[in-house]
């Protein structure tokens, strides 16, 4: 028996595939190598900022924040809390199938991967996704729940840089027109509305989904189901709303940070502070846990927070915050690894049942 004719065209469409998938593939370890390279550099960052400030008074000025780290790790609880409320929200009526005990345990395990895993947020995101999917209608729903979560984080920190740049102004010995903080804080401001709204729009009318399934092989069989769900007609102002009462909260929480450190507490500190934490945090966006980024941040506006004689003070800030993000995050991952899901089922489509 002879062997079938072979199609001219095959051979190409296979080459072609072969080629996007190495392409793909370096350009994953491209990017590993790139953020592992600003790590380090991050890191360096870090440490050439503690020996000019002293390490000394770094440790001096660490131990004495240290008997406010519990409140200080409250409110990053309630923080992170804001995000499970606002994702809650934009999952509608299905949201409100999932059990209280599963939005905990993905909370954690997502927080804690997007503080310690190079994946940053997205991965956090994706680990929670993953947790929720069986609850609320597969992975494509969980998957734009968490797109338009971002969106709704966006415009929130939007909504708090407002507040934030009013602060700046109050608080600068110059005219606000030559402040680079107050400038700074606008420029975030203005991008994260600027990305927030062009996700909230293209979650209306664009196929992302199909877009991303056509470059992105996993995505492939989800993209049309991911479409569908990122266009539910969920209302967006209570996600958003809950992401910047979630901003509040860290303002909060960096205001009390500048007390532990020696800083004077005032409602224009906290904001300034805030601020700051923002802008370092945005310019940091590709450098893991933003490393280097936000102690440098601290130090270049120190006089805004009246610590410009004060070095160690300032990056002190940076430095508290890490501390209890990290702990907090590592005892999330520990309590989400050790917390075994209940073996009653749960209820999700029109009484179909899935096994946690």
């Amino acid at each position: 028996m002879s062997a079938p004719d072979s199609d001219p065209a095959a051979a190409p469409s296979i080459t072609s595939g072969s080629t996007e998938k190495e392409g793909s593939a370096r350009w994953r370890w491209i990017k590993r190598i790139g953020r592992a390279l600003l790590f380090v550099l991050g890191v360096t960052a870090v440490v050439l900022l503690v020996r000019e400030a002293g390490p000394d008074r770094v440790l001096e000025t660490l131990v004495q924040a240290g008997p406010w780290i519990p409140l200080i790790v409250l409110l990053e609880c309630c923080f992170m809390g804001m995000d499970v409320v606002a994702l809650r929200g934009l999952m509608g009526e299905r949201g409100r199938r999932v059990p209280t005990a599963v939005w905990v345990r993905t909370a954690f395990l997502q927080y804690g991967v997007m503080q310690l895993l190079p994946a940053g947020r997205a991965g956090g995101e994706v680990a929670r996704a993953a947790g929720l999917s069986p609850y609320v209608g597969g992975a494509a729903r969980a998957a734009a729940a968490a797109t338009r979560l971002q969106a709704a984080t966006l415009l929130g920190n939007t909504i708090i840089s407002i507040p934030c740049a009013i602060g700046v102004a109050l608080a600068v010995d110059m005219p606000v027109a030559e402040s680079p903080l107050f400038w700074a804080i606008v420029g975030n401001g203005l991008i994260t509305a600027v990305i927030g709204g062009a996700i909230v729009l293209a979650s209306r009318k664009s196929s992302l989904g199909e877009w991303l399934g056509r470059r992105v092989p996993m995505l492939a069989a989800h993209g049309t189901s991911f479409d569908a769900a990122l266009r539910q007609d969920t209302p967006w102002s209570p996600a958003i709303v809950a992401t910047a009462i979630g901003r509040v909260f860290q303002t909060l929480q960096y205001g009390l940070i500048l007390l532990a450190v020696g800083g004077s507490l005032t409602i224009v500190s906290a904001l300034v502070s805030q601020g700051i934490h923002l802008v370092g945090a945005g310019m940091g966006d590709m450098v893991p846990n933003q490393v280097g980024i936000t102690e440098g941040a601290y130090r270049l506006f120190a006089p805004a927070l009246g610590l410009e004689n004060e070095a160690a003070r300032a990056i002190g800030i940076a430095l508290v915050a890490r501390i209890c993000q990290f702990s907090l995050a590592g005892t999330c991952l520990i309590v989400s690894a050790l917390w075994k899901a209940s073996p009653a089922d749960v209820a999700v489509d029109d009484g179909a049942t899935v096994e946690p």
